[in-house]
């Protein structure tokens, strides 16, 4: 059962209204992203959500890019 969520007032992404829910579907995406790939017999390009994040809005949302990659894109 995937937590519940709404459509972010940022534009189309999923907000998961709390910080605990994002997190329980960033476990339950990883899994099924791994279990594909396995399926598939590589994870060579895979594309897996690695954090959750607020944004601005106050919505909570899963992202694969990394803090580091993040930072240097907005600080630069």
């Amino acid at each position: 059962m995937s937590a519940n969520w709404k459509l972010c007032t940022c534009g189309a992404k999923r907000d998961f209204m709390s910080e605990r829910n994002a997190e329980k579907e960033l476990g339950r995406a990883r899994a099924k992203r791994t279990r594909r790939a396995d399926a598939h017999g590589t994870r060579r390009g895979l594309r897996v959500e690695s954090r959750v994040y607020q944004c601005e809005q106050g919505g909570w949302h899963l992202t694969a890019e990394s803090r580091s990659s993040y930072a240097n894109r907005v600080h630069a």
